[in-house]
């Protein structure tokens, strides 16, 4: 498997620039073709594997369902996670006395852990190939100011935005735009407040 080091750009012009390892990936396998795979290594019927791993998926909905985290030996742990939709994601304190709006949870996203003993079989049995070259992510040539007006247009239409929302508005990576949106709400004069802790931290306009 052949890998690059990829180099972030100097955002905060410390003179510093962050590199680290990342995949060189081929493709996405597709289904069909990593059925046709599994069937000729297994001697299985392709409907034979299809209707296995559908009644897997339809077992591990059921306990899902019911609270439950599913784990599969050699593959790892499935569980839920849920969000909060709207504004109500925003609001981490509620005055007193009043109620949770409970209409406005949903089911977010499905947690997978892999199994330990899977990693480290990967991680003795791969051979890491180093590409040629250090991939260089470009700066960004917008400046604070008018991403900040990026970020106001977008509020403009939506309730919060994520640092995920200013990211793919930016092109900035994560930790730069984690860092960029922290200077904004320390700022009184930005018009941008952070709402809520850690990962449930989102920004609104200042009122």
């Amino acid at each position: 498997m052949e890998y690059t080091f990829q180099e972030m750009p100097d955002m905060n012009g410390t003179g510093k620039r962050k590199v680290y390892p990342k995949v060189t990936f081929c493709s996405q396998i597709s289904h069909d073709f990593f059925m046709e795979r599994l069937v000729s290594h297994s001697g299985l019927s392709r409907g034979v594997i299809e209707s296995a791993i559908g009644t897997v998926v339809n077992e591990m909905n059921l306990y899902l369902q019911n609270g439950h985290s599913v784990k599969i030996e050699g593959l790892g742990t499935f569980s839920l996670a849920l969000g909060m939709k709207g504004r109500e994601e925003a609001e981490m304190v509620k005055a007193k006395g009043e109620r949770y709006d409970t209409n406005s949870v949903f089911i977010k996203t499905i947690n997978f852990q892999p199994d330990t003993q899977w990693v480290k079989h990967l991680r003795g049995t791969t051979e890491l190939i180093k590409a040629e070259g250090i991939k260089t992510l470009r700066r960004m040539e917008t400046t604070p100011e008018e991403r900040l007006r990026m970020a106001f247009a977008f509020l403009d239409e939506h309730p919060f935005m994520k640092v995920g929302d200013y990211m793919e508005l930016t092109g900035l990576r994560h930790n730069a735009a984690s860092e960029e949106l922290r200077r904004f709400r320390q700022d009184p004069e930005s018009g941008i407040r952070g709402v809520g802790r850690g990962n449930m931290l989102v920004y609104v306009k200042q009122e």
